[in-house]
């Protein structure tokens, strides 16, 4: 199995949050690793000394004979540090954990995913085309595209992200490829994308969070979720 790494880009969440809607999904950077504690940076959204003690699931992507893999494993938040030094002359707020357990490969959904509708104020578009979305979430979006348009798994691509009148320009890694069953000719035969973004905006994280709750709200309305 990996082992984590310092410099890793890693995902947390509560565990009594797992799979829930209301998930309280953050992303961190691994400032230190010795034995069990690791240092992590301050999470997006941040966590305060009210969340001390929490159990939390510690999840990264790691490459495993030539596959993209997520790995996680349990954890304790036990402390926040107000002035970590990460360089000679610059101190940051940083948060402890213990590790629990050894990384072993998990399957969750990292994030809530909705299914925007069709007069959704959320638009994808790839090469300046706006594609068929299929769902979202802050995590990465999957989306229909013609089989033609060559894409690979681990293939990184640049997209725009639109959402009300406010456009963001991402990177997305290819995470896995859906071919479904097709009567159209061959070469006009969709696929499914399912994409990660890549990106260290707090600004997006928090207007794609807002209208994947909206959206979230307006079905529940509707009787279209439970």
């Amino acid at each position: 199995m990996p082992e984590l790494k310092v410099g890793t880009r890693i995902d947390i969440v509560f565990e009594n949050e797992i799979n829930k809607s209301n998930a309280h999904y953050m992303k961190a950077l691994v400032y230190d690793y010795e034995k069990s504690d690791i240092v992590i940076s301050q999470t997006s959204p941040p966590l305060s000394r009210h969340f001390l003690n929490r159990r939390i699931m510690v999840t990264f992507l790691a490459n495993v004979e030539k596959r993209v893999l997520r790995f996680g494993f349990s954890a304790l938040l036990i402390d926040l540090l107000n002035n970590y030094e990460i360089s000679s002359n610059k101190s940051v707020e940083a948060l402890v954990l213990k590790q629990r357990d050894t990384p072993e490969q998990v399957d969750f959904r990292m994030h809530f995913r909705v299914r925007p509708p069709s007069q959704s104020n959320i638009s994808l578009f790839l090469k300046e085309e706006k594609v068929n979305l299929i769902d979202i979430s802050v995590g990465g979006a999957k989306f229909a595209y013609l089989k033609s348009n060559l894409l690979l798994h681990g293939d990184t691509i640049n997209c725009k992200l639109i959402i009300d009148s406010t456009v963001f320009d991402l990177k997305g890694r290819v995470r896995n490829i859906i071919t479904p069953q097709s009567s159209l000719p061959a070469k006009e035969t969709i696929q499914y994308i399912g994409i990660e973004f890549e990106h260290d905006n707090r600004q997006f994280d928090a207007v794609l969070g807002r209208a994947i709750i909206s959206i979230e709200r307006q079905m529940l309305a509707e009787g279209k979720m439970n």
